[in-house]
């Protein structure tokens, strides 16, 4: 039952960890559901629509403004999503430079227990010695 519990719990850890990593990453736009990217892609479809609409249903605009128009609102699309991608590419090298931080620590306090253990072992074997003469 102990052992159980035991699983429970670090179950349930990992579940709030991983709801606390998802909420970071989905603050960052590492999720497609972010309110901003939902607005941005709404005005660009409702811009696009509405040239459409005036320029080719209604002819009040020009061929010309409207083609120029499309394509500035494509070239501010193509900058948006490489703004988002360098964020998340910018979160990812952070993730990594962390993960490497805590993976030095951690080699440095293997070797520190590694000389350690060393140490004891050298001591032990020189009572072992010590022990011998005595007799």
């Amino acid at each position: 039952m102990k052992g159980e519990d035991q699983l429970k719990q670090e179950l349930n850890d990992f579940q709030k960890e991983k709801d606390r990593i998802s909420s970071i990453v989905g603050q960052i736009g590492g999720s497609n559901g972010s309110s901003s990217n939902s607005l941005i892609n709404i005005a660009f479809f409702g811009i696009l629509f509405a040239l459409i609409i005036f320029g080719g249903v209604l002819k009040k605009i020009s061929l010309e403004i409207e083609i120029a128009a499309a394509i500035l609102l494509v070239v501010l699309k193509i900058a948006w999503m490489i703004h988002e991608a360098q964020k998340v590419s910018h979160f990812q090298f952070w993730i990594l430079n962390s993960l490497e931080f805590r993976i030095n620590e951690m080699n440095k306090k293997v070797r520190n227990i590694e000389k350690t253990l060393k140490k004891i072992e050298n001591n032990s074997d020189l009572k072992v010695k010590i022990e011998k003469t005595d007799i």
